[in-house]
């Protein structure tokens, strides 16, 4: 059985890491917003068969079974999925039962969970456990090193993976590093139970008359560490939740969202898109407006801790006053929000609404962006043009193909020299003082442009994939082959009629 205590008896020094991810499994059920991934299914090698509930938490300890059933072998994984970043330090507690023919690995797996790379930081070999391998793979090629040690003991195994680097180390200390093979993508951790076929000699041969019934590859806590030159800093304070019930997140998730209930239904980590690491948030129960849809953050102070760069992910509305940021550069993301408000301050910012809508929205597809001084940046996108909110999305109203076309920004921008991209809906856009510009895909000749009595510009798409956009104080206008003077050019008379914040 696990600890209990959390504690490693062999740390590693961590100057230049931030802790960002820990989880005991100390409650009653594995925490499926950190673990979102539960695998089902047949196995590569056709053995067994994966069954989520061979995965379990029990007496401080997450525990993946391999089960001799009279349909067969069946075993467990699970994985932190979309929950990876791009590098960081790993720390597991674990040990493995003996067994003829089973096994198990401690590894790193693509966050898109498309395979490629993969670093095992142990693959247990025969029975009694005493031959185990470290192995990175990439390409369809690996490398692999063994060692021996008594691996049904209790071990702290860990992985330093740095650009160019993977450092490997039992029980505090180095074991082995490398060079080669070292991945480059998102990564995420994961626990893997195996029973071995009959061509897989090297891990020992299949089960035969001796082997167990029931066979446990077992995890005290896992540790996950960022880099502290790639920590991007804390996230805001934030409520979850339906209006009326908002309330922070803190307990272990039981899966299900009910008003006041035990379990936590939002996830908080360091979260890596193209390259760049935001401290994100996001809504581990399915999409939709009956469990989780809201997010709000209002800070009444800005503490330089708060983290630039901001990802809210896979809630049906956001609401997020970052007046509070001063002369703060922010870079905000609201990934698969449907609806919201989001307000910035007097930093260069950047905004990006990436929108969904249900099927049965009817109204309620309204984003308001206001940014302050500064030069900003609003982009707007559907999420079928984006990779950011795929990994967070799902749920019977979720759509991975929403192209826009319902969506509405409302946007204004503040002083600055500002820029709006527009590939999404329709949108109304304040540009205000300075030289602001609006961007639209493809080429000019795809629009119809025109100038109104009322003083704004009117871009009209003529193929239907976006809305309209009526532009107020833009002085440009940007296509895939052209840079225009916006024929209209006015201020409007007051800001936009936005929605509070709140």
């Amino acid at each position: 059985m696990g600890t209990l205590t959390n504690i490693d008896p062999t740390p590693l020094p961590t100057a230049g890491w931030k802790l960002t991810f820990f989880d005991g499994f100390d409650a009653t059920y594995l925490d499926r917003a950190a673990w979102p991934l539960v695998f089902w299914g047949g196995s590569a090698n056709g053995a067994y068969t994966f069954q989520p509930a061979n995965v379990t938490v029990w007496d401080g300890e997450a525990s993946v079974n391999s089960i001799n059933t009279p349909y067969g072998w069946t075993s467990g994984a699970f994985q932190q999925g979309w929950n990876g970043q791009l590098y960081g330090r790993y720390e597991i507690r674990a040990k493995l039962d003996p067994g003829q023919g089973l096994s198990g690995a401690l590894l790193l797996w693509p966050s898109d969970d498309e395979g490629g790379a993969e670093v095992d930081l142990i693959e247990s070999r025969f029975a009694d456990r005493s031959l185990n391998n470290i192995s990175v793979h990439s390409d369809g090629k690996y490398d692999s090193w063994e060692f021996r040690y008594d691996a049904t003991q209790w071990h702290t195994y860990a992985v330093d993976w740095l650009p160019g680097q993977l450092v490997f180390y039992l029980d505090g200390q180095e074991i082995h590093r490398t060079a080669n093979r070292v991945p480059t993508e998102m990564m995420s951790f994961g626990v893997l139970g195996y029973v071995n076929s009959a061509s897989d000699g090297w891990l020992g041969g299949p089960p035969d008359a001796s082997s167990p019934g029931f066979n446990s590859v077992h995890v005290d806590w896992v540790r996950v560490y960022t880099p502290e030159a790639l920590y991007p800093g804390a996230l805001p304070p934030a409520l979850y939740g339906p209006a009326g019930a908002m309330r922070p997140t803190t307990e272990p998730w039981t899966g299900t969202w009910t008003a006041g209930n035990n379990g936590e239904f939002a996830r908080t980590g360091v979260r890596s898109h193209d390259g760049t690491a935001y401290a994100a948030t996001w809504n581990a129960a399915e999409w939709n407006d009956a469990q989780v849809p809201v997010v709000m953050s209002a800070p009444q102070a800005w503490d330089p801790a708060y983290a630039t760069r901001q990802l809210y992910a896979n809630f049906a509305g956001v609401e997020l006053d970052f007046g509070a940021a001063g002369a703060t550069g922010l870079a905000v993301v609201a990934a698969g929000a449907q609806r919201g408000n989001i307000k910035t301050a007097e930093g260069n910012d950047w905004v990006t609404w990436v929108a969904h809508s249900s099927p049965n929205a009817g109204t309620g597809n309204v984003m308001t962006i206001i940014t302050g001084g500064g030069n900003d940046g609003v982009a707007v996108a559907p999420v079928s043009r984006s990779s950011v909110d795929q990994p967070f999305g799902w749920g019977a109203e979720w759509r991975g193909d929403y192209d826009g076309r319902s969506s509405v920004a409302r946007v204004d921008l503040g002083t600055g020299d500002d820029t709006a991209t527009l590939l999404a809906g329709s949108s109304v856009v304040n540009g205000g003082a300075g030289a602001d510009t609006a961007v639209f895909e493809g080429p000019a000749s795809r629009y119809a442009v025109s100038a109104v009595a009322d003083g704004s510009t009117r871009v009209a798409d003529t193929s239907g994939a976006l809305g309209l956009s009526v532009l107020w104080g833009v002085e440009r206008l940007r296509f895939g082959d052209a840079e225009i003077a916006a024929p209209g050019q006015a201020a409007l008379a007051s800001v936009l009629d936005l929605t509070p914040i709140g």
